[in-house]
């Protein structure tokens, strides 16, 4: 009897000692990757990205609605994700009486909009005037 006790004491001895060692031990570190973090902009692209648009928004205002319509399809190519370009381009389709196009654009820009609060009311805006 009296080798089991020593056993079991022996086992909870060990027991208490891998948890303390445990308990000391230094964490690992984090592992951080793209899929969990949106990337970074390079400066680069942040620069031919606002060209673009720039450039979109005086050929809009000088009523050229299809050439602006290449100049936000190009800057959808370097930053797919930036809802502002789809807006802008479903607002070209609408001038251009494409109200299909415009309603398929205007769906992308508020699905890459969700916290801009401005964005969205003006995304909802011109989604009713595209289902006329």
């Amino acid at each position: 009897m009296a080798s089991a006790t020593t056993l079991i004491k022996h086992s909870v001895i060990y027991v208490l000692l891998a948890f303390v060692f445990a308990a000391c031990t230094v964490p690992k570190k984090v592992v951080t990757t793209d899929q969990y973090h949106e990337p970074q902009k390079s400066e680069q692209a942040t620069r031919i990205l606002n060209g673009l648009q720039l450039k979109a928004l005086e050929l809009m205002n000088q009523q050229r609605f299809q050439d602006a319509i290449q100049y936000l399809q190009r800057a959808i190519k370097v930053e797919p994700r930036e809802a502002i370009n789809w807006h802008y381009l479903a607002q070209n389709y609408w001038h251009l009486k494409d109200y299909k196009n415009c309603r398929s654009m205007i769906q992308r820009a508020i699905s890459y909009s969700q916290f801009d609060e401005d964005l969205n009311r003006a995304n909802q805006i011109l989604l009713d005037q595209c289902s006329l």
